[in-house]
């Protein structure tokens, strides 16, 4: 069974109910029966045992609404049982619910006692927990350990019920933040392609020659006149052609985090409502021109196809096979079939994966496209945390449109500024002679488990290479 990404659990540990996290550190040494030594494997234990390895929202809300419907009972039964024993056990029976409170309140110091229960008498102690325990029972919210007699549970009991909580609280975050979908908390791009200049900051018209009847060609070259990559469009449905921008990009990342790796290691597609693609490029619901937006960068992104040449060998390659929009459904929806590039990146799992949290800090557009590049460098580097990069280093992974390198050096010097000031992958840089000198950040423990190093920070993994 595969397990959740280490940054994954390390998020949601950033995001569960405080309370939760608070119960735990406090009653791990109290209770033998809580099995995790930290947060992080509370949340990896809860997740596996209730959510079995799902990540897709198909198959996670049947398991989400199970739970739920299996938490309502357990709590109209916990709440029926105690209230029936309040009413029907004497007070002076040892297992009475209140049986700890009733013993202090007859046994305690009468200086100590109005600090604790006020002027009441026992009798309206006793009501003042059943009335916690109706209000508890009222708050659809409440956490199970927040239970009135919850004290009285094995320890196993209330290990099981301390982890119900986590996979209601980490939902909220899911449902909210990720719509559902574990696998879009990491955005991801095949490592094959992080050195293609397939995108650009911002969209214009490409002026392309040529090819053949049907089909325009461009060739983009670095600053030394190196072909870098072909592009071929064929003339007759795109007029005029436009770059890739952020928003197709944006559109690749949103088909892949939605993939569901079971169904797509048979069909190299993916099903996506469109809804969740109109939030990924415009953040709001589809309306028509959002829906012109998706459909115009869906067009690119089969009728763009790509040539390079690497090691002798020389490689075509579209993104996507095509890509079908379904807006007459109830719920419109688009099915992508990837190309091979794509789906062997995917399923060989050769990927550059950059936190959904980290990108949506990003607002350069140019950030967006370089990303994954400086994730690839970061986990490259982590010996001596250095590396140096030219100007044609990063005409090699991003396209831009003016011809200026001296306009173009000055976007790529604030798109790291952006990189160092959030924290994210940089710690410092310095333009040096037209080199670009980075000082890399250190992976963090949950990046190195995801990646797999062993114990001397060595790559195992085979996703660079």
């Amino acid at each position: 069974m595969e397990q959740y990404s280490r940054r994954f659990i390390e998020e949601l540990a950033n995001h569960i109910d405080p309370l939760i996290i608070d119960y735990f550190n406090k009653k791990k040494s109290v209770y033998k029966g809580f099995k995790a030594d930290n947060v992080a494997e509370l949340i990896d234990e809860a997740l596996m045992e209730h959510l079995e390895g799902k990540t897709s929202r198909d198959d996670l809300i049947p398991i989400i609404n199970k739970i739920k419907k299996s938490r309502l009972q357990k709590r109209a039964r916990w709440y029926k049982n105690y209230i029936n024993d309040i009413n029907t056990m004497s007070i002076d029976d040892p297992k009475h619910p209140l049986a700890n409170d009733i013993q202090m309140a007859k046994t305690i110091a009468i200086d100590k006692y109005a600090d604790i229960f006020g002027d009441k008498d026992i009798p309206e102690i006793i009501e003042d927990r059943k009335n916690a325990a109706t209000e508890w029972k009222n708050d659809s919210n409440s956490l199970l350990i927040n239970f009135p007699g919850i004290s009285s549970f094995t320890d196993k009991s209330i290990y099981n019920s301390l982890k119900n909580d986590v996979i209601i609280s980490s939902w909220k975050y899911i449902e909210s933040e990720l719509a559902g979908n574990i696998d879009s908390y990491l955005r991801q791009f095949p490592a094959e392609l992080v050195d293609k200049p397939l995108f650009s900051p911002s969209s214009f018209t490409l002026m392309m020659n040529e090819a053949s009847e049907n089909i325009l060609q461009e060739i983009i070259t670095d600053e030394n006149g190196t072909e870098l990559l072909e592009v071929h469009v064929n003339s007759g449905k795109l007029n005029p052609p436009k770059a890739m921008d952020t928003n197709d990009l944006k559109l690749v990342n949103a088909f892949i985090s939605n993939i569901n790796m079971q169904e797509f290691s048979r069909e190299k597609s993916v099903i996506v409502d469109l809804n969740t693609l109109g939030k990924e490029v415009v953040n709001y619901h589809v309306g028509k021109n959002v829906l012109n937006k998706i459909s115009n960068s869906c067009r690119k992104l089969v009728e763009y196809n790509f040539f390079y040449e690497s090691d002798g060998s020389k490689i075509f390659f579209n993104l996507f096979d095509n890509i079908v929009i379904k807006e007459d459904a109830e719920r419109p929806y688009a099915i992508a079939q990837f190309g091979e590039v794509l789906s062997n990146a995917i399923i060989k799992k050769k990927l550059i994966s950059i936190t959904s949290a980290s990108y949506d800090v990003l607002q350069n557009n140019l950030s967006k496209i370089i990303c994954y590049a400086m994730k690839q460098e970061q986990i490259a580097n982590q010996e001596n945390k250095v590396g140096e990069y030219s100007y044609t280093y990063f005409q090699k992974i991003v396209r831009f449109k003016l011809k200026n390198k001296k306009k173009n050096l000055q976007l790529i010097q604030d798109s790291l500024q952006e990189f160092v000031d959030n924290k994210i992958a940089i710690e410092s840089f310095e333009l040096k002679n037209g080199v670009f000198i980075i000082k890399f950040l250190p992976l963090s423990d949950a990046e190195l488990e995801d990646l797999q190093f062993d114990k001397k920070d060595k790559l195992i993994d085979n996703v660079v290479k």
